[in-house]
């Protein structure tokens, strides 16, 4: 009778066992922090914003507004949730905007954005602020700041704990800073507080305050979550499908909007254009199933619609510019030393026209810093033009956000110059003569830097 051993239990060795308990111990770890996104596939958050101004000093009412901010969820993969986000007026809103986004967020917060989504998050930054980015795995939860986000700011973040008047949801207060120094220039500050359901795993309430000691306001938001309503995974995955046609939608959007500046004289043919594009995205989304993306369409043709004044500006100013001599001028700089366009202009230049009175003037001025760091050693040159009419605002102003840039304070350009809407940028060839322009900010000014690079290649006369 041959007897066989009965098999020996694998005994792994020490130290791979311990780092096998240890892996283990950091993924529970992972799943049980409190401050964590627990988003599913067809949830729809939906919260009530109401926003108040007063003066600063007595609190007098100036204005009131009130919108809607929802939260979809259409699809997850990983730990990464694809959202939509939307905002809708509601009331006596003022010049607030319907409009919506799509961008993945992971259950961190941190975000993944397509380029043709960057350029309009700013008026969603109401519902972006529903969605505050979390600690990282490496940050405490009690006590983060977070990367830098787009336009250079970080919320310095301290959890409080269970709030009882909170239904004891977890109380994060929260001060925005900004690497440039923004806010203190400019005398704005942002504060406030958010309550995160860490069962949920969602922000339930936000409250902020603004302050603007130039302007002499206060405005205080409060927005809340009132529903959490749950679709059916079949109904967020056409919904995710439709996502994508939104963002090709926004993709030739952009593509139309330059050419209301580079062909100004086919604007009508722009417009209607602008217009059969977005009523093509309504024909291919399910109204029927009650698609959200069914009202942004409705919404932005409305929109287009209203803004026609403004292109119709942005036209007539490219008539001006474009194929044009730039005009010749006599500038101070910072210094109070004076500087002429023939100076400023030697080669191909990237010209830029801002002022502190607007936020995406200065926002653009970092991406031009980057986009001068990018250049190297390409042979084109950047000038910053401050359009500030009060000169000691403008010397502060470049000082503090223009640093880097060759400068002009170019006020005096205001009662000759009539721009649409700020920041503007346009492309010098070596002649002065105007070759391209693009009107609000951008990331990045790839068009202009490749215009740029281009023009820079060709052979001098």
């Amino acid at each position: 009778m041959m007897i066989v051993p009965a098999p020996r239990r694998f005994q792994p060795p020490a130290a791979l066992a311990l780092a096998v308990a240890l892996a283990s111990a950091c993924a529970r770890g992972q799943d049980e922090r409190a401050l964590r996104y627990r988003l599913k596939t067809g949830d729809c958050l939906l919260y009530e914003q109401r926003a108040t101004r007063t003066t600063l000093d007595a609190d007098q009412p100036l204005a009131q507004s009130a919108c809607q901010l929802r939260i979809w969820c259409l699809e997850r993969r990983g730990d990464e949730s694809l959202l939509l986000v939307d905002l809708r007026p509601t009331g006596d809103a003022g010049r607030q905007r319907s409009g919506g986004v799509t961008l993945h967020v992971d259950d961190g917060g941190r975000r993944r954005v397509a380029d043709e989504v960057t350029t309009r998050l700013g008026p969603l930054e109401a519902a972006l602020d529903l969605l505050p980015v979390l600690p990282s795995a490496a940050q405490r939860e009690t006590e983060w700041v977070t990367a830098a986000d787009l336009y250079g700011r970080c919320w310095s973040c301290v959890q409080r704990g269970p709030d009882a008047d909170q239904g004891n949801r977890l109380r994060i207060d929260f001060t925005v800073q900004d690497a440039q120094g923004r806010p203190e220039v400019l005398g704005q500050t942002r504060s406030g507080s958010f309550w995160f359901d860490a069962a949920g795993g969602c922000v339930a309430r936000l409250e902020a305050e603004e302050q603007d000691r130039y302007a002499g306001t206060r405005t205080r938001v409060v927005a809340e979550l009132r529903q959490r309503a749950a679709h059916s995974s079949e109904w967020a995955s056409r919904r995710a499908v439709e996502a994508e046609r939104f963002e090709r939608t926004l993709r030739s959007e952009d593509r139309l909007l330059q050419q209301v500046i580079t062909q100004p004289d086919d604007l009508a043919r722009t417009l209607r254009q602008l217009d059969e594009l977005w009523l093509g995205l309504t024909s291919d989304v399910d109204r029927g199933a009650a698609s959200p993306f069914a009202e942004l369409a409705d919404a932005r043709r409305r929109q287009l619609r209203t803004d026609e004044a403004l292109f119709r500006q942005e036209a007539a100013l490219d008539r001006r510019w474009l194929n044009r001599p730039a005009g010749t001028w006599s500038l101070l700089d910072a210094d109070g030393q004076t500087v002429t366009s023939e100076s400023a202009r030697r080669g191909v230049v990237i010209e830029a026209f801002w002022s502190t009175e607007s936020v995406w003037s200065l926002r653009a001025l970092e991406s031009l810093r980057r986009l001068q760091t990018d250049l190297g050693r390409q042979p084109v040159r950047i000038l910053s033009c401050n359009l500030d009419e009060d000169p000691d605002v403008g010397r502060a102003a470049v000082r503090q956000f223009s640093a880097g840039l060759a400068h002009v304070l170019a006020g005096p350009l205001r009662s000759v110059e009539s721009l649409p809407q700020l920041p503007v940028v346009r492309v010098l060839d070596r002649k002065g003569v105007v070759r391209g322009v693009w009107i609000g900010w951008q990331p990045t000014y790839g068009a202009a830097r490749e215009l740029a690079i281009e023009l820079a290649k060709e052979k001098a006369p």
